[in-house]
């Protein structure tokens, strides 16, 4: 059963790699590679290609806001004895995109990025009992524009901050069975600033404390199924900058939980396949220019070719993003295409 999972792990994660979940999230900051047996190293590649458009106040059409992005992520694993394991783990989690170009809104963007090195140690307490925790080091910068607030811009230059991971997990191994829960902390980052190209100031931006339950479970010699709850504090996330008219640059009234399932299967040898569903439910939310879209569906596939140690997949999805309405206008059937690759070795 274990080879069951090795052979649609790297699906998965290339499947569900451009989450475009609640938020500004872009990964579910998984730190599955800390399961991975012996010496373990993968490097993974996405793509997104979001259209995002609505009506602004003034009943004009925004035109497409959302330009296409990059994102990289990659671990590396390895054991220390046959109880303790290490991993480091590199990822983009935070990420926002506009861009408009037409209406009421024109001329307003936003270009928010962020990365982050965590480190994992974990101990086998038994068989079944895993147990691990570790440090995350995580640096952002934003910068927007939004001149219909009295010509209002901002710089956020780099700033870092550290938060932590803790978590544990039951497996059974011979079924590949495996529970694994993880919380990771906020991180708080102060950032110099340059608002109306002017008035230096400075901010504080904290990302938000979240929970990880993932599972899987064999179903045969050839079927896993899997997936993850995630729930993640964004009602406490605000970005207030000191001279900004409308208070709030940025903030959420909800917290929100998202939900993947899928099944993977051992096609032959050196092929696997998966796919995935996704949910995040539509709460109904006001939209705001720079969140203009409420909850997802989506459905996802990968493929992974296995050649003696090495991995290579190939995963897409498509999202349907909820709409929204209020005050900042009307935005309805939008939606996203994501593609990743991802190259795994077992060494």
């Amino acid at each position: 059963m274990k080879k069951t999972y090795l052979a649609t792990a790297a699906a998965l994660l290339a499947s569900t790699s451009m989450t475009l979940a609640g938020g500004i999230e872009r990964t579910s900051q998984s730190v599955d590679i800390i399961f991975e047996e012996g010496t373990y190293a993968e490097f993974s590649l996405s793509y997104a290609m979001p259209s995002v458009s609505g009506v602004d106040p003034a009943t004009f059409d925004t035109g497409i806001m959302s330009p296409n992005y990059f994102g990289l992520s990659g671990g590396y694993k390895t054991d220390i004895n046959d109880k303790i394991g290490l991993a480091i783990i590199f990822d983009q989690p935070f990420g926002s995109l506009a861009e408009y170009t037409a209406g009421f809104y024109n001329g307003t963007a936003a270009d928010l990025s962020s990365s982050a090195i965590t480190v994992i140690g974990s101990y086998d307490l038994s068989e079944n009992i895993v147990v691990f925790g570790g440090g995350t080091y995580q640096t952002m910068q934003a910068t927007a524009a939004v001149p219909f607030v009295a010509g209002y811009t901002i710089e956020a230059d780099a700033a870092s901050g550290f938060g932590y991971v803790l978590g544990a997990a039951y497996q059974i191994p011979d079924i590949a069975l495996r529970v694994a829960l993880t919380y990771r902390s906020e991180v708080a980052t102060l950032h110099d600033t340059l608002e109306f190209g002017a008035l230096v100031d400075t901010i504080d931006i904290v990302t938000p404390q979240s929970i990880n339950l993932e599972f899987q479970t064999g179903v045969n010699e050839k079927t896993l199924v899997f997936g993850s709850i995630r729930w993640v504090d964004w009602s406490e996330f605000d970005i207030t900058p000191a001279n900004y008219a409308l208070g709030s640059l940025v903030d959420y009234t909800d917290d929100r939980i998202t939900y993947n399932l899928g099944v993977g299967r051992k096609l032959s040898d050196t092929l696997s396949a998966a796919v995935t569903i996704g949910y995040e439910e539509n709460l109904g939310g006001d939209p705001t220019p720079l969140a203009p879209t409420d909850g997802f569906f989506s459905v996802g596939a990968g493929v992974t070719y296995t050649m003696n140690n090495i991995k290579i997949t190939g995963g897409a999805k498509y999202i349907w993003l909820g709409d929204s309405s209020g005050l900042a206008g009307t935005f309805e059937d939008n939606t996203a295409l994501g593609f990743g690759v991802n190259f795994a070795i077992q060494m």
